[in-house]
């Protein structure tokens, strides 16, 4: 019995990792295709990160939020662009943001 349901919590933090990850890859996806069209500009990196505790406090929206940054180069100048990004519905909106 105790081994039942050490495989059921394994699992269902299995699924919640591998939701998160999905999340997380869509959110990136949509941040690269918002990136400014500029001729020359490379993706060299992106990643995600959580959202700063402020905005979590005044956050009303259902889905949490996380923030996307994107490491880019162009013509020689590395820059990087944030992006705050929701998942409603199984779309994801990103918004960029100045930090």
């Amino acid at each position: 019995m105790r081994t039942a349901i050490a495989v059921a919590i394994s699992a269902a933090l299995l699924v919640g990792l591998s939701a998160g990850v999905e999340a997380g890859q869509t959110c990136i996806a949509k941040a690269t295709e918002a990136l400014p069209r500029i001729t020359g500009l490379v993706v060299k990196k992106s990643r995600t990160r959580p959202v700063s505790p402020e905005i979590l406090a005044s956050w009303k929206g259902q889905s949490r939020p996380i923030i996307v940054d994107v490491d880019v180069d162009s013509a020689g100048e590395a820059q990087t662009y944030s992006y705050m990004c929701v998942i409603t519905q199984g779309s994801a909106f990103v918004q960029r943001t100045m930090n």
